[in-house]
């Protein structure tokens, strides 16, 4: 296994501390505490930097656009990923988080329950519907035709474009509480999975009205589909998979790693890469044993997928791409 850094940027400030987007031939990060970036993957050259206040809440790749919600100033801002040109920009009421886009519309609000959950046109930002009032919800996803949301034991389906609820689920027991993301559905699924508490996970049909299944397991932090399975990042240290289809447990990354890895895996060829906290990347095989490992001899917070089938990684205070080659 051979790793080649290609390009590596200081961001003056901790890598875990940077929200980063990837878009198909580009990456959007926040640096220096009030910076907006976008760097070509190819190369890492700047495409643009602009001003972007602090330490932004959410960040999200709209297509061609580029949408931000950061801590201050108030203000949600669109911005053309080819140039970082404000396209517009609107107040927004103090404290307000989540950010997702359904369709042609942005839909904010909800954080911790500070806020009114408000829809705006991708287009030009006007308002198309609140909610009027402060409600509580964990951050959405968008899903088919609709977004999902929800708080305690309920999740909702919502219409983007009108706020309306087109379909409600109840849950065996509370979405997890925190700021983290609770759901998680393939490209191209015809289900989702919530997680519940702090160890269980749910999964639902467009049309079930009960649990498709409900499982429970041990603790876990990060989760997200990579693949063809859900992925949950365990606090001891590696991750474990499960099939989304019916919940059951298919392998764990324990075995022949043995170092706290970081969230992020990454799909390359018929397996994956995993980093771990010093540094080191690993080639999981399809059935999630180790088959290489090589040091980027520094310590890492992320890995992230490249357009070009390599390797995006965040490490303690920088941002930079890697050519990765794993030999049978």
């Amino acid at each position: 296994m051979d790793i080649t850094v290609r390009w590596e940027r200081e961001l003056h400030q901790r890598g875990g501390h940077s929200a980063v987007v990837t878009g198909p031939d580009c990456v959007v990060l926040h640096e220096r505490r009030t910076r907006l970036v976008c760097l070509e993957q190819a190369d890492g050259a700047v495409r643009w930097d602009v001003p972007l206040g602090t330490w932004p809440r959410d960040l999200v790749l709209a297509r061609d656009r580029v949408l931000v919600l950061p801590q201050t100033p108030d203000r949600l801002s669109c911005l053309d990923l080819r140039t970082g040109a404000v396209l517009w920009s609107t107040p927004t009421p103090r404290f307000t988080g989540n950010l997702a886009v359904a369709g042609d519309t942005v839909v904010i609000g909800g954080w911790r329950g500070y806020t009114p959950m408000t829809g705006l046109a991708l287009a030009d930002g006007h308002v198309r519907w609140t909610t009027g009032s402060p409600v509580r919800s964990v951050r959405p996803l968008p899903w088919g035709a609709g977004l999902l949301t929800g708080s305690g034991s309920e999740v909702v389906l919502l219409d983007p474009r009108d706020g309306a609820a087109l379909k409600r689920w109840r849950l065996p027991e509370p979405l997890r509480p925190g700021d983290g993301g609770v759901f998680t559905a393939p490209p191209a699924g015809d289900r989702f999975v919530a997680v519940a508490g702090w160890a269980s996970l749910v999964s639902f049909g467009p049309g079930a009205r009960v649990p498709e299944w409900h499982a429970a397991y041990e603790p876990f932090a990060w989760f997200g589909h990579v693949g063809d399975a859900v992925w949950m990042h365990r606090p001891a240290g590696g991750f474990r998979t499960v099939d989304p289809v019916d919940g059951s447990r298919l392998w764990c990354t324990g075995t022949g790693v043995g170092q706290q890895l970081v969230a992020g895996p990454v799909p390359y060829g018929d397996g994956f890469l995993v980093g771990s906290d010093n540094g080191g990347v690993y080639a999981l095989g399809p059935d999630g044993r180790a088959v290489a490992r090589r040091s980027l001899g520094r310590r890492l917070d992320g890995l992230h997928p490249a357009a070009d089938g390599g390797l995006l990684f965040a490490s303690r205070g920088t941002f930079g791409a890697a050519t990765v080659t794993v030999t049978p």
